[in-house]
């Protein structure tokens, strides 16, 4: 439809639309406080690209912070980037209490060469700095992969590095070009893995998968 993937973040010349007036003010808000908006799913036949955000109330920072649902015309993306990289949110001050894993992490990556980047409510606390993260949040990451093969490797990455951190790790493997697959579901021995992409939501063969 538009080239974009799932998690990208977008910057957008004009507010966009929502299904509901509280949630268009609230996108509205969003988008004139120059903060990105992240692409999802298509929810419909048209061709608006899905985006979503995460607000948190201010006045009740006890409250589970809320998730938003938006669209907007491709035509009026301005600007768009992937999530930050891990190093990224490590800095960013709600870490410092798993510092050592995240360290650990980090380390472990380079010279398994994965470029790992974090979405989900990691993401938006190293980005506006409000609290969405809590002492159980999981790390949501997405890591690109080049083939099946690579894939399985990343995966039982994944598997092995957690056990040495303080937090879980849930998230999905990209296929560019073709979408994403949760990273659990990959070490499982299934003919079929569920595939995600901004344009679809299928149970496919894993052979079909990152050819």
């Amino acid at each position: 439809m538009t080239g974009l993937r799932r998690h990208t973040l977008v910057w957008l010349s004009q507010a966009p639309g929502a299904d509901t007036e509280d949630d268009r003010a609230r996108a509205a808000r969003w988008h004139e406080a120059s903060r990105p908006f992240v692409v999802t799913r298509r929810r419909d036949d048209g061709l608006d690209v899905g985006l979503g955000f995460c607000t948190t109330d201010p006045a009740r920072p006890d409250l589970r912070p809320r998730r938003v649902a938006a669209r907007i015309d491709p035509d009026r993306i301005v600007r768009h980037a992937r999530p930050p990289g891990l190093a990224e949110i490590a800095r960013c001050p709600a870490a410092t209490t798993k510092a050592d894993s995240f360290s650990r992490l980090i380390s472990a990556a380079a010279p398994a060469g994965l470029d790992i980047r974090v979405y989900g409510s990691w993401m938006w606390q190293a980005l506006t700095g409000e609290r969405h993260v809590h002492e159980a949040s999981d790390l949501d990451l997405v890591i690109d992969v080049a083939d099946l093969e690579g894939a399985g490797r990343t995966a039982a990455f994944l598997a092995g590095a957690e056990q040495d951190l303080a937090f879980r790790i849930d998230g999905e493997l990209s296929f560019p070009g073709v979408g994403e697959v949760q990273w659990r579901e990959l070490l499982q021995d299934k003919d079929e893995v569920l595939l995600k992409s901004v344009d679809t939501l299928k149970l496919v063969p894993r052979s079909q998968i990152g050819r």
